[in-house]
């Protein structure tokens, strides 16, 4: 069994475990306004970490409506978080961050069957480039593939119903960069976007998006650009009083229907202590010990 694998049942097991018992207690939370869902690719490419395969990405939308939450568009969270216009009970927003190819081949279709909106934040820097992300370069290096999206593709996405907004230029984590590179990375892509979009780029996702991957000043910087809202990878629900800077996001995997269940409900929200500081570097030990770990 591949260490990705034994990385992914470790994964779902705690995810059910700590869903169960605040289910069964009770400790759910309240004012839950918005969940926001994150999704990277979705194709079926054997041996590919990061994936949702396109049956399970369609058997978790059709769930999404089972369970009668209610799909919004990026507006909607905007007038939320901007005009403090109510969004309706269980509010979702779905996510994709990177700008792979296959969720104009694949993630566009799905969701056109249902109806649903969605976002994709881009790294300008891959548009039209054959090079592999960062993340990406071992996979590629074993013939595994994801390609990114074209500048011309992003009024195809559109058109299915799919928004384009920020994810930065390069894939570096803003932590990473020096200040005037952070701030040129945040700006200069949101430009870019806007000046091939024709209308304001109002989202930025940060890279990677845990609390050690962004830091206060990068908060000050999104704002000065002129971004509206900004989405971390730190897992959770949001509220009415959640920094529109700062809105967390569930990393979605290949769960069972239950751990999807149990995720959309917030019974698994005491997972976001692998999305502090400390939590980042212990998972960075543990990626490592499994041979897991990714630029």
């Amino acid at each position: 069994m591949r260490a990705e694998r034994v990385k992914q049942l470790l994964k779902n097991g705690v995810y059910r475990t700590i869903g169960e018992t605040a289910a069964a207690i009770g400790a759910n939370g309240t004012n839950r306004t918005l969940r926001v869902l994150m999704y990277h690719k979705v194709n079926d490419l054997p041996e590919n970490p990061l994936t949702m395969p396109v049956s399970v990405f369609d058997e978790q939308m059709d769930q999404v409506r089972e369970l009668g939450y209610v799909v919004v568009d990026l507006e909607a969270v905007l007038d939320h978080y901007v005009r403090d216009t109510p969004l309706p009970p269980k509010a979702v927003l779905i996510t994709f961050d990177d700008g792979y190819h296959d969720n104009l081949d694949n993630a566009a279709t799905v969701l056109k069957k249902y109806g649903y909106p969605a976002v994709l934040f881009v790294p300008i820097g891959y548009l039209d480039d054959r090079q592999p992300l960062p993340h990406e370069e071992r996979l590629a290096a074993q013939g595994i593939l994801n390609r990114t999206i074209d500048w011309d593709e992003l009024v195809d996405l559109e058109r299915a119903g799919i928004r384009i907004e920020s994810h930065g230029i390069s894939h570096r984590p803003l932590a990473d960069l020096e200040l005037d590179e952070a701030a040129r990375e945040i700006a200069l892509s949101k430009l870019r976007l806007e000046e091939r979009l024709g209308r304001p780029v109002r989202a930025f996702s940060y890279v990677k998006g845990s609390e050690a991957h962004y830091k206060a000043v990068h908060l000050s910087l999104v704002r000065q650009a002129g971004y509206d809202v900004a989405f971390t990878a730190v897992s959770g629900s949001n509220s009415p009083t959640t920094d529109p800077l700062q809105l967390r996001r569930y990393n979605i995997e290949p769960y069972s229907p239950r751990t999807f269940e149990l995720v959309l409900a917030g019974a698994c929200d005491l997972i976001s202590v692998k999305d502090t500081v400390t939590g980042t570097h212990a998972r960075r030990l543990f990626n490592a010990a499994l041979g897991t770990s990714t630029k």
